[in-house]
């Protein structure tokens, strides 16, 4: 009988076990799960009327970043209040429609300004002329209930999510820098003159802001009702070093289109 030599045996191990490392080098990557699958920049260039922000389930909040308001005539292509070619933000309102082809809502806008204070969006092209600011693509990320991005301008990051009813922003200002946030209530996705009928804002004594406003539009003489409120801690005055702790806002919608 013919004997195999050791070095013959060696030989056929190493093959058999390269083998093993070329079938497992194949082997196909593991499928994404249904929440890792979700882009919710699909539809946000073009025509597609979607916006990138959060939005819960059956929620009635739908918050979200706004790249411009357009005079009603020149609306229909910001049906959603975003399109993902504008260079600026205007800032975050909280009431959205996706993919209908209709514009209207972008209620209560928040915007957060670490520099000078403007009152005013101001104009796309030209930067510094109101509080919209310029943003770095390459920081904007969004998933299913998550939006954040960092604005260059105000040199700001905002991350937002939502609940059922519920819209939390948080800001994280540069140090050393004046923390400001704006609240617009005369603006509106499909906007004209008379678009707001009324509108009233309360500062209360423990901070939370509330107010409603009234408009016309696609649902006429619709009301919202919202209240505001800021959670975080203001930096000591010896505290020079680390870095500024985040601003975070709790915004509820009381009841987006009628009375509570």
């Amino acid at each position: 009988m013919r004997r195999i030599g050791q070095g013959t045996i060696w030989a056929a191990v190493l093959v058999l076990a390269l083998a093993g490392c070329a079938t497992a080098q194949e082997a196909p990557p593991p499928l994404p799960t249904p929440f890792e699958a979700v882009d919710p920049f699909i539809g946000t260039a073009g025509k597609g009327h979607t916006f990138p922000g959060a939005v819960a389930p059956f929620g009635m909040v739908q918050l979200s970043p706004d790249t411009d308001y357009r005079p009603f005539r020149q609306s229909y292509d910001w049906a959603s209040g975003y399109r993902y070619d504008d260079p600026t933000i205007m800032g975050f309102s909280h009431t959205h429609f996706s993919g209908t082809g209709h514009s209207d809502l972008g209620d209560v806008l928040i915007t957060p300004i670490s520099g000078e204070l403007k009152w005013d969006p101001g104009a796309a092209d030209q930067p510094g002329s109101g509080y919209r600011s310029r943003y770095s693509k390459a920081s904007e990320t969004a998933e299913p209930g998550y939006y954040a991005v960092s604005l260059t301008d105000s040199a700001v990051r905002a991350e937002l999510t939502a609940g059922v009813r519920i819209g939390l922003h948080r800001y994280s200002f540069p140090r050393g820098a004046p923390a400001r946030v704006l609240l617009d209530l005369r603006n509106s996705i499909y906007d004209y003159p008379g678009k707001v009928l009324w509108s009233r804002i309360r500062l209360h004594p423990d901070g939370t802001v509330t107010g409603f406003r009234e408009t016309r539009g696609w649902a006429p003489a619709r009301q919202l009702y919202f209240a505001s409120r800021r959670h975080g801690h203001r930096l000591p005055r010896d505290a020079r070093l680390g870095p500024r702790p985040p601003a975070l806002f709790r915004h509820a919608l009381l009841a987006p289109h009628g009375r509570p």
